[in-house]
């Protein structure tokens, strides 16, 4: 079995960064975080370059020479924003069990509620036709984050049937992922149709993709859903960064 490889993406995949300075680690934390306000605020409908360029006091020109393009910054903006998050949430469940992975997937998009211009620039972007395969991989590898453990665990634990490859189910669970939380952007879901929609549709991968525990698991999960309307409940994650992330944090 191999991993889905979480990357690193590239602030410029032409541009080899030849030296690096703490002048510079500021510059590209200080765009990064205009960034994100921006996006916050005004959508990726009212991103602009030079509006960025002005509230992170760089010329447009050293801006493209360090990133390349606007949806390279943005998605370096979200990956980044959404790396923290995830590196400082606390979970009450273990990350391989499927219960664990329920847990992370409810609990992001939850958070997501609250961040709609943020999740509709991302899956804009996901789904535009030119974008470049890195940009496109490496929000894709944000779901990957939160499905290598319990993946790894099912595929040792036997619990995977023989036919499946891994990387192609990552990959089909992220495009559900993204094609649910668009349906969800675009108004064609409400709040709580589209987390039990979500939940659903990869519980309902997961049956067919299993056996043994695992499968008895996600039919349980399945039952409970389709019977009380409600996806399963899990102690509530804790958020605790360091002070200093906390108090310079501007992410949705």
């Amino acid at each position: 079995m191999s991993d889905p490889v979480e990357e690193e993406l590239a602030l410029h995949p032409d541009k080899k960064l030849v030296y690096s300075s703490p002048t510079i680690h500021a510059r590209r934390r200080r765009v990064l975080k205009e960034a994100r306000k921006m996006i916050a605020t005004h959508g990726l409908e009212g991103f602009s370059i030079r509006a960025l360029c002005k509230q992170a006091e760089v010329a447009q020109r050293t801006l493209y020479y360090a990133f390349q393009n606007k949806d390279r910054i943005i998605a370096l903006a979200i990956r980044e924003a959404y790396e923290d998050v995830n590196r400082y949430m606390r979970y009450r469940t273990s990350a391989d069990t499927l219960a664990g992975m329920v847990d992370r997937l409810i609990a992001v998009n939850r958070r997501n509620l609250k961040a709609r211009n943020y999740t509709r620039a991302v899956t804009a972007i996901y789904f535009a036709p030119d974008i470049s395969q890195d940009v496109w991989n490496a929000l894709r590898e944000m779901v990957f984050i939160n499905l290598r453990q319990w993946l790894d665990r099912i595929a040792q634990d036997g619990d995977l049937e023989d036919w499946v490859n891994v990387d192609a189910l990552a990959g089909d669970i992220a495009n559900i992922e993204f094609s649910t939380i668009n349906d969800w952007a675009q108004g064609r879901l409400d709040d709580e149709g589209y987390i039990v929609r979500l939940i659903t549709a990869v519980l309902s991968i997961t049956a067919g993709v299993t056996r043994g525990a695992t499968h008895a698991q996600a039919i349980e999960m399945l039952r409970n859903i389709r019977a009380t309307g409600e996806v399963p409940a899990f102690p509530k994650p804790v958020y605790a960064p360091p002070v200093e992330l906390d108090e310079d944090d501007d992410r949705a």
